[in-house]
């Protein structure tokens, strides 16, 4: 785990731990923008990608259930054009910071970052970009982590075509998993550039050591063929590196083309196919995986959305038998392939002024950095409510696991990793501009592995009590 040194010491100021990618903490109670993906620890707590109430925009819901997004509750009223600056200061009491084993060490640390939201609309494009940076500090740890995210979305409307662009790129100081990213250092929690599981690198594993980067650009293209049916294309790419860690580094290409028709004003079908090739820098062992699925989506401005997608998935592996000695011949390819299942399923449900998001998925993944490979189960939960006008409170909870696919030397056979947590915070906003939080957490990991030589695996218990102070400033209008 990457540390810091100057205290931020006992009692810093607290901030509303945003759940599930990306819910603005400093929103009224009234608001209900809470995020699709599970996102937790208030590591470096705080907010920056949810929706503000003086922006005056709301997320479209003309997302294509084929398409990189989920689906969205939230209708596509007209948006303005602004930017709107935040900032985050926390405090954290960490039992655990390197995650070894069940032991109990207390330290503390802390985080802080600025950055901004910029959003940019016209007849033919909506534009949004937040960036923020700052850094953990700790005088118990052994060198600063410097925090840097950036997530840029925006949709093209050309000649009834609409074109979308995405970029999610993040350098953090730990090699989390995305259910323990960095709570405000997390932007991808956006909605305007938020995107499915499937497009993005697979974080769900926990490893408290080193730095990583991560990037993923994604472009969709959607065709209309008639008022009731379309065309959409898919392409991404994504990166992840590791840092000072022994992980192995992911070089992710995504192809996708789907086909939706709307049954009914609220309810659409889609038939899709998904081609995943995944590389590894650092280990030989290419997999190429040919997915299928039918899915059902089912949207009701203002009050949910549902969407499931189920199908077959025929994956390709190849990986080196041997060679020859002194290696005057090629080595030996050993080429294979296995039939898998996949689910893919999220929903948001918003119950008078609270929110709740279920999410779960089953597929084939990278193995995020200790597998060459993994069959992974996610599952995640969050609620939203408000207690009254200026206290608010999120409770979230998530599961992976994670098994190996593939026989190494360095794997052994039936690798499982299994990761939870649970959290609650209680957020009171002291004005229209700041709050401060107070918020509890729990991770655990528990894995079969024997250190053999990639990356060592540990079974570990970590529980973490922060608070902090977080604000956004007047959103300033763009003519």
């Amino acid at each position: 785990m990457r540390t810091l040194k100057p205290t931020i010491g006992i009692a810093l100021l607290a901030v509303a731990l945003r759940v599930t990618a990306g819910h603005a903490q400093t929103q009224p109670a009234g608001s209900s923008a809470l995020a699709v993906q599970p996102v937790v620890t208030p590591l470096y707590a705080g907010n920056s990608g949810a929706t503000n109430g003086d922006s005056g925009t709301r997320a479209a819901n003309d997302r294509a259930l084929a398409g990189a997004q989920d689906l969205s509750p939230e209708s596509s009223d007209a948006r303005r054009s602004y930017w709107q600056p935040f900032f985050n200061l926390t405090s954290v009491l960490d039992t655990n910071p390197l995650g070894v084993g069940n032991t109990v060490s207390l330290t503390p640390w802390g985080s802080f970052y600025g950055g901004a939201d910029l959003h940019l609309s016209s007849h033919t494009s909506d534009l949004s970009v937040n960036y923020l940076g700052g850094g953990a500090l700790s005088q118990y740890r052994s060198g600063d982590g410097p925090i840097q995210e950036l997530a840029v979305g925006e949709r093209l409307s050309w000649r009834h075509v609409l074109i979308s662009l995405f970029d999610q790129f993040g350098y953090l100081p730990e090699a989390v998993s995305e259910f323990y990213v960095p709570m405000g250092a997390d932007l991808s929690a956006n909605r305007e550039a938020s995107l499915q599981p499937a497009f993005l690198p697979n974080q769900s594993i926990v490893s408290t050591l080193g730095q990583v980067l991560t990037n993923s650009f994604v472009g969709e293209l959607d065709v209309p063929l008639n008022q009731r049916s379309s065309l959409t294309l898919v392409e991404s790419y994504s990166v992840l590196r590791f840092f000072k860690s022994n992980l192995l580094d992911l070089n992710n290409t995504t192809v996708q083309a789907g086909f939706n028709h709307h049954v009914t004003r609220n309810n659409t079908l889609a038939l899709l196919y998904r081609l995943t090739a995944l590389r590894f820098s650092n280990v030989y062992q290419p997999m190429d995986g040919h997915v299928v699925q039918l899915a059902f989506g089912r949207q009701v401005t203002g009050r949910m959305s549902f969407q499931v997608a189920g199908g077959p998935e025929l994956a390709f592996f190849r990986s080196v038998a041997g060679q020859t000695s002194s290696g005057a011949a090629p080595p030996i390819i050993v080429r294979s392939k296995q039939l898998y299942w996949t689910l893919d399923s999220s929903m948001t449900y918003d119950i008078g002024r609270t929110v709740l998001k279920l999410g779960y998925g089953h597929s084939l993944t990278d193995g995020a950095g200790f597998l060459t490979g993994a069959i992974t189960d996610q599952g995640s939960a969050a609620i939203d409510t408000p207690f009254s006008r200026r206290l608010t409170a999120e409770f979230i909870g998530g599961y992976a696991r994670n098994q190996g696919l593939m026989q190494t030397t360095q794997q052994p056979t039936n690798e499982i990793y299994r990761d939870w947590f649970a959290g609650v915070t209680i957020n009171h906003a002291l004005s229209r501009r700041a709050s401060i939080f107070l918020s509890y957490q729990v991770q655990r990991q528990a894995t079969n592995f024997v250190c053999a030589g990639i990356a060592c695996g540990s079974e570990f218990t970590r529980q973490l009590i922060s608070v902090g102070l977080t604000g956004r400033l007047q959103a300033r209008p763009i003519e």
